[in-house]
C-alpha cells in the first residue's frame, strides 16, 4: 500500500527548511562581523619579524607564513594573538604534508605546556602589497571554512626597514566568501548580482599591539633617552620607484584584461550577427517558396549551431584592481608624509 504525504505536510517542511537556511545565513554573518580588532601580542610581532628577517639573511624565499595561535573575545568582538610558528613554503605535495604533521605536532606541545593552541589564521610576509592573489584568497577562504572568525595578518618587511611598522589583518567580506564557495571563478554577472567589487573583496580589520607593563615602560624610556629625529628623514625614492614599477605592471595587466574582454564581446557579437543572418535567410527562401508554390522548409533552431562562448573570469582582474588601489594608497601615503619635508629641505638649501 502506498502512502501519500500530505500538501500541507510538505509545505510546513519546507517552510521549516527555509527557516533553518535564513537562521544559518544569520548565524554565519553574525560570526563573521563578530571581530572588529586583532590584538596581537609584541612577542608575536617580533617572531614575524625574526621569521622574515631570518629567510632573507639565508637568501630564501623573502615569501613567509606561519600559523597565528589566540583567542576569540566574544563580549568585546576582540582577536587576541597571542602566539605564532612557521612553516616552510609548499612547493610540492611532501611539504604540504610535513607542514601539516608539522602543526599537529606543534598543537599537541603548545597544549602540553599551557600555551594557548587554538588556531585563529594566519601570517604571510609580502612587499609593496603583492599578497593580493589567487593563492592569498584561497588560503584565507581555507581558514574562514574552519572558523568564521580567522584573519589573515599581512606583514611588509620592505615598509617596516623603512621605520614604519607595516602589519594588517585581513578576512574576506562575507558576499565574497559565499560567492568564492559557490563558484571559484566569478563571471560579470556574478559580481553585479552580489554588489562584488575590489573595494570590498577584502575587509580590513584594524590592528592593535599588546604589551606588558613592562614592555611599555621599557619603551617609555627609550622614547626619553633618545632623540627622535623621524620628523627630519627625507622620503627615500627607492621606495617610490618601486611602488610606481609594481603600479604600472598592475596596470599592464588590467590592460591585457581588458583587451581579452573586448575580443570576447566581438566573438559574441559575430556569432549574433551570423544567427541573425541565416535566420533572415530561411525567412526569404520560405517568402520565395510559397510564391513558387511550395511547401515552406521547417523553422530550425539556428541558436543551437551558434553556442555563445563561456563567459570571461573576471577574479583575476579583480585581484589586480586590488593590488593597483593598494598600490596608490601607499604612494599617496609616502609623499603625503614626504612632501612637506622636501619643501623644508629644499627652502634651507636655497
Amino acid at each position: 500500500m502506498v502512502h501519500t504525504i500530505p500538501n500541507s505536510f510538505k509545505l510546513s517542511y519546507y517552510n521549516e527548511y527555509k527557516s533553518y537556511l535564513s537562521t544559518m545565513a544569520g548565524h554565519e554573518e553574525k560570526l563573521f562581523e563578530s571581530i572588529q580588532c586583532v590584538e596581537i601580542t609584541s612577542q608575536v610581532i617580533m617572531k614575524i619579524t625574526r621569521h622574515s628577517q631570518h629567510e632573507l639573511e639565508k637568501q630564501l624565499d623573502p615569501h613567509v607564513n606561519g600559523v597565528l595561535l589566540g583567542l576569540i573575545n566574544e563580549n568585546k568582538g576582540v582577536l587576541e594573538v597571542t602566539h605564532c610558528f612557521p612553516l616552510m613554503n609548499n612547493e610540492i605535495d611532501e611539504d604540504i604534508e610535513t607542514n601539516r604533521e608539522y602543526q599537529l605536532e606543534m598543537e599537541r606541545s603548545l597544549r602540553l605546556v599551557n600555551i594557548d593552541y587554538q588556531q585563529v589564521g594566519f601570517y604571510q610576509s609580502t612587499y609593496l602589497n603583492t599578497h593580493c592573489d589567487r593563492n592569498f584568497l584561497e588560503n584565507v577562504f581555507v581558514y574562514l571554512e574552519e572558523m568564521k572568525e580567522a584573519i589573515a595578518v599581512i606583514y611588509d618587511p620592505l615598509k617596516t626597514k623603512l621605520g614604519n611598522l607595516n602589519i594588517r589583518a585581513f578576512k574576506l567580506s562575507l558576499p565574497a566568501f559565499r560567492l568564492y564557495r559557490e563558484e571559484k571563478d566569478f563571471t560579470a554577472t556574478m559580481l553585479k548580482d552580489n554588489s562584488l567589487t575590489f573595494e570590498n573583496l577584502f575587509k580590513e580589520i584594524p590592528v592593535m599591539v599588546k604589551n606588558s607593563a613592562l614592555t611599555n615602560v621599557l619603551l617609555c624610556e627609550i622614547d626619553r633617552i633618545q632623540e627622535s629625529t623621524a620628523c627630519l628623514t627625507l622620503p627615500t625614492s627607492s621606495y617610490l620607484e618601486k611602488s610606481m614599477q609594481m603600479l604600472l605592471s598592475g596596470l599592464d595587466e588590467v590592460n591585457q584584461d581588458l583587451q581579452k574582454i573586448n575580443l570576447h564581446q566581438r566573438n559574441v557579437y559575430k556569432q549574433q550577427q551570423q544567427l541573425l543572418q541565416n535566420v533572415q535567410k530561411r525567412k526569404i527562401e520560405n517568402a520565395q517558396r510559397e510564391k513558387d508554390g511550395l511547401n515552406p522548409l521547417p523553422e530550425e533552431d539556428f541558436s543551437k549551431q551558434f553556442k555563445p562562448p563561456p563567459p570571461l573570469g573576471r577574479l583575476e582582474p579583480l585581484l589586480s584592481s586590488n593590488r593597483i588601489a593598494a598600490h596608490c594608497e601607499m604612494i599617496e601615503e609616502h609623499v603625503r608624509n614626504g612632501i612637506g619635508k622636501l619643501y623644508l629641505a629644499d627652502s634651507f638649501m636655497s
